[in-house]
């Protein structure tokens, strides 16, 4: 088991599969630009909670350009 909080491992699965998404919507700029203005766009209108992670995923997405 592990010593996370259900919060916490929630958190954490939604972050891997938001940033991980398919390798063809993130293997361009453009394609990791939409992906993060979506997150941001569904972090307008969703539960304070998610939308934090919906920001998270945004900017670690962001964050992939020096890496791809």
């Amino acid at each position: 088991m592990t010593d996370q909080t259900p919060e916490e491992a929630l958190r954490a699965a939604l972050l891997d599969v938001l940033t991980n998404m398919g390798s063809v919507l993130l293997a361009t700029p453009a394609g990791r630009a939409e992906a993060a203005q979506t997150l941001l766009d569904q972090a307008e209108r969703a539960h304070p909670a998610v939308a934090e992670v919906f920001r998270e995923a945004a900017k670690r997405v962001r964050a992939m350009e020096g890496k791809a």
